[in-house]
Parts: C-alpha cells; structure tokens; sequence
C-alpha cells in the first residue's frame, strides 16, 4: 500500500476557507460598487461580477457572503429564480437586491424570492454599506477545523509534503 494514498494531501492555510463571507457585487456597470466603495473604505473586500452565473461561482466560494445583485428587464427572471434557491443550497448567504427606480414595481417580488433590502437609488448606499458590515461581523472567520488542526501538529508534516516518501540519503 502506498502511503501518499492513505495520508490525506496537506492543507492549505493560506486557501481562503469555503465559509469565508464576502461582499459580492454583481452589476453591469460599476456605479453600485462604487458607492459601496466610498462608504466601506478599504477595509472590506469587494468582489465584482458582472453576471448571475459567474456571481453564482463566487457564491459557492464564500457560502455566507452578502450578494448585492442589480435586477435588470433582462436578467429578472434568471436571478429571481437563483435568489429563491439561496436559502437550499446557501442558508448563510444574503441578498440585496439594487435596481433602477422604474423597476421599483419588483420590490415585493424580489423580498419573496428572499431580497433583504430592496434599493433604487446609490444615495441609499449608507444604508446598504451599514447592512453590509452587519452582515460581514456576524460571519467571523471559521477557525481551523479539527482535521487541520491535527495535520499542523503532526511532527513530520514537512516530509509527508515532500514530493517523494521513498527514502532519502538524509534518512538512511
């Protein structure tokens, strides 16, 4: 038996963790995360997307991030039908949903398909940032798991990611 296949493959501490929460933005044109940018300051990291795909894969990164996700004529029904399968398949993970004012008549269907806040104006922005930060404390970074935890302390961690077990001239 070979022992790289029993031994499980070292992990990576520098990896961020798949519960990291992030601020995901997914716009077609910046002016949201901008205006989250102003009010947030450097010290949270926004993530852009520019679609509800590729916001969904950055989702599945970070499970219990905050979503800000633009609703468009064009995009409504794809998002509000991503938006009602979140609470299944990421129940840490929230969304905000921005919108221009004409949509404004979408409010209530984007709260059913479980929008925290409905916004149709950057100047709300305050509010959306203050939500943000609320969100991202709630969520601390996980610490290490009980595998992690005990490949750390194992004492010949550094042979074991050697590129090779076999014997070596140093240990003969």
């Amino acid at each position: 038996m070979n022992p790289r296949e029993t031994n499980p493959a070292p992990l990576d501490s520098a990896r961020p963790s798949a519960s990291t929460a992030r601020l995901l933005v997914c716009e077609s044109s910046g002016r949201w995360a901008a205006a989250l940018c102003r009010e947030l300051g450097p010290t949270i990291d926004l993530v852009e997307t520019r679609n509800v795909a590729e916001c969904w894969e950055r989702l599945a990164e970070a499970p219990a991030s905050l979503l800000v996700v633009e609703l468009t004529g064009g995009n409504a029904d794809a998002l509000l039908a991503r938006m009602g399968s979140c609470p299944r398949c990421f129940p840490l993970a929230r969304a905000v949903v921005v919108a221009d004012r004409r949509l404004a008549g979408h409010e209530w269907l984007a709260r059913e398909a479980g929008a925290v806040m409905f916004v149709t104006s950057p100047r709300r922005a305050v509010a959306l940032a203050n939500l943000a930060r609320r969100h991202l404390a709630s969520r601390p970074e996980p610490s290490e798991t009980t595998t992690q935890r005990i490949w750390n302390a194992l004492p010949w961690r550094e042979f074991a990611q050697a590129p090779s077990l076999g014997t070596t001239d140093e240990h003969r």
